[in-house]
């Protein structure tokens, strides 16, 4: 393999490292995005559960 070869060769991996490293990234930030939808999906359920009234509920005695 001559030098020009071998340049154009690594300078191709490269590209494809970096874009591989994108493709993650965007991954993961789509990831992120939906399990904030998914938390805050959860957290309007929960204020919107009924309210408990008096000490039922306050209290959990838990043996194992």
């Amino acid at each position: 393999m001559d030098m020009m070869s071998s340049i154009a060769s690594m300078a191709t991996g490269m590209k494809q490292a970096q874009v591989m490293q994108s493709v993650g990234t965007s991954v993961a930030k789509k990831s992120l995005e939906t399990m904030e939808v998914q938390a805050q999906g959860i957290i309007e359920m929960a204020q919107n559960l009924p309210k408990v009234q008096g000490q039922i509920g306050s209290l959990l005695d838990v043996r194992a």
